[in-house]
């Protein structure tokens, strides 16, 4: 995909200062300034792909890579069915969405990690008591070897080491979709709800309210929480009230601010 530069008026000049850049930075940061046209998430981008932007500017494309991975650029990837794989560039670090987004991503995926370690200690656990009072506990034995194919990971994570950050295009629209409800409280309120604990406490909550009926998610789901951002958020509340580390301010704003999210009730 080429770097799209089209006849208009320039958008207005953002208030970044780039006197201080030299070489290739300063070029790329003018033609972002000048062309950088393109809306989207309240900010003007410049769409292209390195290799676009470079030939452009008559550079390597390892040059572009470098160069954007500092300030005053900030990029970030998309694809889409006209263009592909290609990024959109623009001046000044102040995050849009799609940044939330990924933070958000990152929070869930790690969370994920460590409710499969809490639930290979506690699932067997669970299964000899039920085995013992004479229950079901065969599935129990099943769950939990599932989320032992999760520690391999889980022990990548906690070692430092590189781990995958994928997940379904579905869950993409979905963590979108907890960061436009959930707002500035989407990452803390996410990383309480994926944990064992949370996890837990959250769907018993959507049960008892009815929100959930004729399932129980054993394993953290985003679609539930993306559909009750309000008992989400009572989760995160309760818990930090029982941890000590919500005090009275805080309790007073993120309850008003569950009641805005809850849904009408019915008369």
């Amino acid at each position: 995909m080429a770097i799209k530069i089209k006849v208009q008026k320039p958008a207005p000049s953002p208030v970044i200062d780039i006197a201080h850049l030299k070489g290739t930075a300063r070029r790329l940061a003018q033609l972002v300034l000048e062309h950088g046209n393109y809306e989207y998430e309240g900010f003007k981008w410049l769409p292209g792909t390195f290799g676009g932007i470079a030939d452009y500017l008559g550079v390597n494309e390892k040059t572009i890579e470098r160069n954007v991975q500092k300030p005053p650029f900030h990029y970030i990837t998309r694809r889409t069915a006209e263009d592909g794989k290609h990024i959109l560039l623009k001046l000044g670090a102040e995050p849009c969405e799609t940044d939330h987004v990924m933070k958000l991503r990152a929070v869930w995926v790690r969370g994920i990690l460590y409710f499969n370690g809490a639930a290979a200690e506690a699932w067997p656990i669970e299964a000899i008591k039920a085995k013992q009072a004479g229950l079901s506990h065969k599935r129990l034995l099943v769950r939990a070897e599932k989320a032992k194919e999760k520690l391999p990971d889980l022990a990548k994570l906690k070692a430092g080491e590189v781990i995958s950050y994928e997940v379904q295009p579905h869950e993409m629209g979905l963590l979108r979709e907890c960061v436009k409800r959930l707002g500035d409280d989407a990452v803390a309120t996410i990383a309480c709800v994926v944990l064992w604990d949370g996890w837990h406490k959250f769907i018993s909550y959507a049960k008892f309210a009815g929100r959930v009926v004729g399932h129980y998610y054993h394993w953290p789901t985003l679609g539930p929480i993306a559909a009750n951002p309000d008992i989400a958020l009572q989760t995160y509340l309760d818990i930090g009230q029982e941890q000590g580390t919500i005090d009275l301010t805080e309790s007073a704003r993120l309850n008003a601010k569950i009641a805005s999210l809850a849904p009408p009730a019915t008369p």
